[in-house]
């Protein structure tokens, strides 16, 4: 059995033998990719001659597969498919990224660890949340196959010829139109398992927890659950679940796309909710969707 070195170079080699025709010409390269929390994964681009962008497709899951027993020729035109189905047409427009004008209305922020994430912040601007950092991406929309956002990095904001603060502004305002979601835990099962809602002989319905007069545990994130962390930074939301829960509320982040909201109960420790967030940030979070191993509270009056 191939080790990943191995696995990647043959996938490199062969996948081309898996693409249409008009890949023929096509350049195939991998490439070291920084995600969050500084973790490397290993990108495949397979370029077109007439296109000046493409997906990087991330072989370390294909690998899994493969180590599983899953047959090569498979997986190759797993990735073939995965990359056609990604295709641009046309070249990419960079204005869609350089031009401030076009992009100020699709800027966003997004919630990560700082300490973690001390590489990747280097070039990037961002505002310290506590122990977090909040950093900018551009909004490039998304489709059946996924979503693509761009980094803001320091020489683009320069470009943009606008200040840091200017650029936070503008992504909490963005923030602010956007679509957040604020559920109960119940809720948030109810249309993970029941998207055509719960019919009455459904035997799964058992499985879900009572419904409460008073909710222990709520889950906050955006309509896309893609980066929901950062509905932490709405100021009219947080206020808003103030007013729901009564005061003060403890924040579990969960990972940087929601967080957990609890009311305040004089029974809760802190420490045991931090070794909480610990083994579920250990053994059910994939490392570059962890936020923080800490637990928060939001001050009601502080705001």
């Amino acid at each position: 059995m191939m080790d990943f070195e191995e696995f990647k170079n043959s996938v490199a080699e062969q996948v081309k033998d898996f693409l249409p025709e008009k890949y023929e010409d096509a350049s195939v390269t991998l490439q070291d990719v920084t995600k969050n929390n500084d973790t490397v994964l290993t990108g495949l681009l397979i370029k077109t001659e007439d296109s000046n962008i493409a997906p990087n497709i991330y072989l370390e899951n294909f690998f899994e597969q493969y180590q599983d027993g899953r047959d090569m020729a498979d997986i190759l035109q797993n990735i073939a498919d995965v990359r056609v189905q990604h295709e641009m047409e046309q070249g990419f427009d960079v204005s869609k990224i350089t031009d401030f004008e076009q992009v100020k209305d699709k800027i966003i922020c997004k919630l990560i660890n700082a300490e973690l994430n001390a590489d990747y912040l280097a070039d990037k601007p961002h505002t310290m949340v506590e122990d977090l950092a909040v950093v900018y991406a551009i909004d490039l929309g998304g489709s059946e196959s996924g979503h693509m956002t761009a980094p803001i990095t320091n020489s683009l904001m320069e470009q943009y010829g606008i200040t840091q603060e200017e650029l936070h502004d503008i992504a909490l305002h963005n923030l602010s139109e956007s679509q957040i979601e604020f559920k109960t835990m119940r809720d948030v099962l109810v249309d993970l398992m029941f998207p055509d809602g719960i019919q009455p002989d459904d035997p799964r319905a058992f499985m879900l927890p009572p419904e409460e007069e008073n909710p222990s545990m709520y889950v906050l994130s955006n309509a896309d659950k893609l980066n929901g962390a950062a509905a932490l930074l709405d100021a009219k939301t947080m206020e808003d679940i103030s007013e729901k829960l009564g005061g003060d509320f403890i924040v579990l982040p969960s990972s940087i796309h929601e967080t957990i909201v609890l009311p305040v109960n004089e029974d809760m420790d802190r420490h045991t909710l931090e070794a909480m967030v610990q083994d579920v940030n250990a053994g059910q979070v994939a490392p570059e969707e962890r936020l923080s191993d800490h637990v928060y509270m939001y001050d009601s009056q502080e705001k």
